[in-house]
């Protein structure tokens, strides 16, 4: 989710900048933002990595990492699980549980690539395509999963 952590009273909601970085997308440019929380553990750490967004340009698939608007306004950041005729379906890299069905007037834009730990990724790379369906595969088990490697990581 587009949420930060930190002091609250000195943060811009995100209603205020994210309405700049849409216009810039209209104009053809793009925007890099940082994703903020834990939903996109362990592919993307929050206040780390960042994310390149572009407009949407073509039909959207599985494994495309999207911003979109829930109904009750939240932006959020997640990848498609997949897409059927009720719409997109939507889950966190560390969560288990698919959201959906979105509309296609909520999805606002597509990351083309994305930054990790200082490395540049394409999101179309066949690195990313592969390492992300072997984690759909492994869905039932991300908790477990993400508990070791964290534990690893500490090690």
């Amino acid at each position: 989710m587009m949420e930060q952590s930190g002091d609250h009273t000195k943060m811009i909601a995100t209603d205020k900048w994210i309405p700049i970085y849409l216009e810039g997308l209209k104009e053809g440019h793009k925007i890099k933002i940082n994703p903020f929380g834990f939903s996109m553990y362990p592919l993307l750490v929050g206040n780390r990595d960042s994310l390149t967004l572009d407009s949407i340009d073509r039909p959207l698939k599985r494994g495309d990492i999207c911003l979109y608007r829930r109904d009750d306004g939240k932006y959020v950041t997640h990848t498609i699980h997949h897409i059927d005729e009720k719409g997109t379906y939507f889950i966190g890299e560390s969560q288990t549980t698919i959201e959906g069905p979105l509309r296609r007037d909520q999805i606002l834009a597509v990351a083309e690539s994305f930054e990790r730990n200082g490395r540049e990724y394409s999101c179309d790379g066949l690195i990313y395509r592969f390492f992300h369906e072997v984690w759909m595969i492994l869905r039932p088990f991300r908790k477990q999963l993400i508990k070791a490697y964290r534990f690893v990581r500490r090690g």
